[in-house]
């Protein structure tokens, strides 16, 4: 609890004694279907609709004594009510989470430990984008690898929000369209996410407002217009208790990270971390001094006119990110190649010694145009590109080329650091001495005599 709820006396004293978050509890679903975004005729909630009526209560802002099916209003790490971000490391979210998602928080080994502070140094700085708005652009050149960003979110709320949640009775329900309780979906989650601004420090109150809305005409209010436009989702084990798909998932909403812009070409990878409550941001290639820090909105292996679908709701009616989004030619070689990314490439060495006139490693040749294509997409972001890169390193360690073994290793090691891999390459790949006492070499050397056993080797 930041500011803004208890006004009375004895509430102001309680403020002044301990930390303080909100819950109301959970109740029945309105609808699963996905929120409406556009121009949506008479949007906002019906007029004769009455908005809930909340009880909420006063509880420890460290207590984790709620219902798994309770929705709670708290502040991340726990923080006194006199701090300001000046005085917290890092700083802080507020919250609007499940009893069993705070429970998981505050359970994770290591919370709340910093962010992570950028490799090098901040190397970005926001500025003017054209017509995408405000864009993260890097300030000196960025390797592959490097965290360019690690941030506590402002907000962090439901994806499939407490809308759903809303506590209507079966003829309500049946009195009102799909629409109209979509609508009431969005009116519900916008009061909800009001809440949790009104806790917020005026800095972030300042920063939440001048991000970008895509979202004003389909029911959204401001507050979770905001959120719709700019939240990244939380993976992995931070989700309500029995739930599956997006429902029971979160998002979070950043003051920095979240003006970083769309490209299907992305150079930057975004990921969630526990232990920090943060998203941090990788970069997946090389990033030259003034060029945009970007990040994808959708699922990258789609076609052009399916992502064009997925990057609407974001009030991106036109991608020209590059020419493979905009060139009629390069569209058609483009949607070809993603579509073949989906199918992994698998290998055999041959049974025979190649010819006099032809490499050892021409079998490789599908591979190595799986990778070249990938680089010529610009798909590093992609776990196909590891795959590839992991795929390489061991064929190369099986032909004992141990030049090429070494760049891939150095390439392969860069993209899982890229990808918040928290494993590490085997340090084994990065010297010539562990590349020759590897798994992959000794079997080439059983190949040699035994060549038939080679015909048992796959590389996938």
């Amino acid at each position: 609890m930041k500011r803004g709820f208890l006004t009375t006396s004895k509430a102001q004293k309680q403020l002044e004694k301990e930390p303080v978050s909100w819950q109301y509890a959970q109740t029945k679903t309105i609808m699963s279907g996905p929120l409406s975004h556009g121009v949506v005729q008479e949007a906002g909630a019906p007029k004769d609709y009455r908005s809930l009526e909340r009880a909420y209560h006063e509880i420890d802002g460290n207590t984790m004594n709620y219902a798994p099916d309770a929705y709670i209003y708290t502040t991340v790490p726990p923080i006194s009510m006199r701090d300001t971000l000046a005085d917290v490391p890092g700083g802080w979210t507020e919250c609007f989470v499940s009893g069993h998602v705070k429970r998981m928080i505050h359970s994770t080994p290591g919370f709340p430990r910093l962010p992570l502070r950028p490799t090098g140094g901040k190397g970005y700085r926001i500025i003017n984008a054209g017509d995408k708005g405000l864009g993260m652009f890097a300030t000196r050149l960025i390797r592959t690898g490097d965290v360019i960003a690690d941030e506590r979110p402002m907000l962090v709320g439901p994806i499939v929000n407490p809308v759903n949640t809303a506590k209507l009775s079966g003829e309500i329900i049946e009195k009102y369209s799909t629409e109209q309780l979509k609508q009431i979906a969005l009116h519900e989650a916008g009061q909800a996410v009001k809440l949790a601004f009104d806790r917020l420090p005026p800095e972030y109150k300042r920063a939440f407002m001048e991000l970008y809305n895509s979202h004003k005409e389909d029911g959204s209010n401001e507050f979770i217009g905001r959120i719709r436009t700019n939240g990244f989702a939380i993976n992995g084990r931070l989700r309500d208790e029995n739930t599956n798909g997006r429902r029971g998932r979160y998002t979070a909403t950043c003051n920095e990270i979240s003006r970083i812009n769309h490209s299907c070409s992305p150079n930057a990878t975004f990921s969630w971390h526990d232990d920090t409550f943060s998203v941090r941001i990788h970069a997946v290639r090389d990033i030259p001094a003034g060029t945009e820090i970007t990040i994808q909105y959708c699922d990258l292996l789609e076609s052009v006119a399916e992502r064009a679908n997925d990057l609407a709701p974001y009030g991106i009616t036109s991608c020209n990110c590059t020419p493979f989004c905009s060139d009629p030619a390069m569209i058609k070689i483009s949607d070809e190649r993603r579509a073949r990314f989906q199918i992994p490439v698998v290998l055999m060495p041959p049974s025979v010694k190649p010819k006099a006139d032809e490499p050892k490693d021409a079998w490789v040749q599908p591979a190595l145009t799986r990778l070249l294509e990938l680089e010529e997409e610009g798909l590093q972001s992609l776990d196909e590109y590891r795959r590839t890169l992991h795929q390489l390193l061991n064929i190369y360690t099986y032909l004992q080329d141990v030049e090429k073994v070494l760049m891939y290793a150095q390439k392969l090691r860069g993209t899982l650091k890229a990808l918040g891999r928290s494993k590490d390459l085997d340090k084994g790949y990065l010297s010539v001495e562990g590349i020759k006492s590897s798994t992959f070499w000794n079997m080439a050397d059983m190949a040699k005599m035994m060549p038939m056993s080679a015909m048992m080797m796959t590389f996938a």
